[in-house]
């Protein structure tokens, strides 16, 4: 049996606002990890503690990506159909086959969160090891097994949640508004994915809710006690530090879980007893296939058919039971952020580490600016040199053609002379006037020779 993939939003669409809201919020905590991840690389921070750290951010960037990372691809892609006969009602739906991409993307998001608070866990019980076991710790828990500890966490909650991408496949539905459907893979696939991943999910968070719940009650009753009393020295002031940071993460992370945390419990409840079987009027495959495809969607509708908190018609209310589901999303994605924020205040380390980026990237910049100028001004100045060796070249050019010119001219009139004469007088007698000193000597010269052979001789003489 097939299915169509779409949901319901409000008239006024707030809910897709909301959508947009997250992806901003999505951004900047996917920013800060990136930003928390590279400082924490540097041999100066690097510890267990510190490598933990580097897998929460990477998990926390991973999550923040998966809810929200693709949203502003989606909202250009919404389908929206209005429904006026229902009173805050729209059915909106992706068309093939941004619908496979967000069924992939949903299940990712519960994979990388499930990392997020596995790491988190197991920061908090690293630093109780450490206040009851200080020498050992010291030479027992490496960075290598430390870095094993957060690819293990990966693995796992990779390998649980495989099965899900399977349980169901996507094709372009047959009407004509390019609606998408999906149909189930097969029941014992479908069953684990919805079922007991969800039963899995539920008993992880909360035990993990309750080791870090004892955690943080411990690190603080130690932190107020005589364990980090007497002479403040710097080792211990850093290890008071370190304490407080990981006690801000813990009480952020417990404050964003426990709303899901909860929520999973309502949810197992429902399904030991047998509710579900008994009053869900269109199955248990329908309410498992959005389970898996639109959880936040599934536990509305949940909501609306086994409570009684809001009252009127069964559309009315599962919008009104979208709103805070969508607010629990959100406020993961802040708890996601919120691992920057506390390292910030919380580390001296951090924030001069933080200044010291961000000056290095400001100089970086404001280096680039200045070779730019310079590049620009070196080759304004080649080719102001350029222009000026061709005006050079360019005059040294003219004037040897008019030297050229002139000694050629020179060279004319006497061979016309030689040649010719009586013309030749006639010829040069301008350039005679013109040149009486330099040239007069030698003309006559030339025209007394001439007469000898002719038999003449007065012109000179009278001259």
């Amino acid at each position: 049996m097939s299915y169509y993939d779409n949901f319901s939003v409000d008239t006024d669409k707030i809910l897709l606002d909301v959508y947009k809201a997250g992806y901003v919020i999505s951004y900047i905590a996917m920013t800060m990890n990136v930003i928390v991840f590279a400082i924490l690389c540097r041999k100066t921070l690097l510890s267990p503690a510190t490598i933990l750290m580097q897998g929460l951010a990477a998990a926390d960037f991973l999550t923040a990506l998966s809810h929200y990372g693709f949203e502003p691809l989606f909202q250009s892609q919404y389908i929206c159909e209005t429904k006026k006969d229902v009173f805050l009602y729209n059915k909106c739906y992706l068309p093939y086959p941004y619908c496979s991409m967000a069924f992939h993307l949903s299940v990712l998001s519960f994979t990388f969160h499930t990392v997020s608070f596995l790491i988190t866990t197991c920061l908090g019980i690293q630093k109780v090891v450490a206040i009851l076991f200080p020498i050992w710790t010291k030479y027992q828990l490496t960075n290598r097994k430390a870095a094993i500890c957060c690819v293990g966490f990966f693995l796992l909650s990779i390998s649980i949640s495989i099965p899900r991408h399977f349980s169901a496949w996507f094709q372009q539905g047959n009407s004509l508004n390019n609606q998408c459907s999906f149909h189930p893979i097969g029941d014992g696939v479908l069953q684990y994915s919805s079922i007991y991943y969800m039963m899995l999910q539920t008993i992880l968070v909360t035990c993990c809710c309750l080791v870090m719940l004892m955690s943080t009650v411990y690190i603080l009753y130690k932190l107020l006690t005589n364990k980090f009393r007497g002479r403040i020295t710097e080792q211990r002031r850093q290890e008071r530090r370190s304490v407080k940071l990981v006690i801000m993460i813990l009480v952020v992370f417990l404050l964003t879980e426990v709303p899901k945390v909860i929520l999973y419990l309502w949810w197992c409840y429902e399904y030991i007893t047998g509710h579900f079987s008994t009053k869900m009027t269109r199955g248990n495959e329908m309410s498992s296939l959005w389970l898996i495809r639109r959880y936040e969607n599934a536990m509305s509708w949940l909501l609306v058919y086994f409570t009684d908190i809001v009252r009127g018609s069964d559309q009315y209310r599962y919008v009104i039971f979208k709103f805070p589901m969508e607010v629990i999303n959100l406020i993961t994605i802040v708890g996601c952020m919120s691992n920057f924020v506390i390292y910030f205040l919380m580390s001296s380390k951090m924030r001069n580490e933080i200044i010291l980026l961000f000056r290095k990237m400001c100089n970086y910049c404001a280096y680039e600016r200045e070779s730019k100028q310079i590049k620009d001004t070196t080759n304004s100045t080649d080719e102001e040199i350029e222009m000026n060796q061709i005006d050079i070249i360019g005059n040294k050019h003219v004037y040897d053609v008019e030297r050229s010119w002139t000694n050629r001219m020179g060279n004319n009139c006497t061979y016309s002379i030689g040649i010719n004469p009586t013309p030749g007088i006639r010829d040069c007698t301008k350039e005679l006037e013109n040149n009486p000193v330099q040239d007069t000597g030698d003309n006559c010269t030339k025209k007394k020779e001439r007469n000898q052979i002719k038999g003449t001789g007065d012109d000179c003489t009278k001259e």
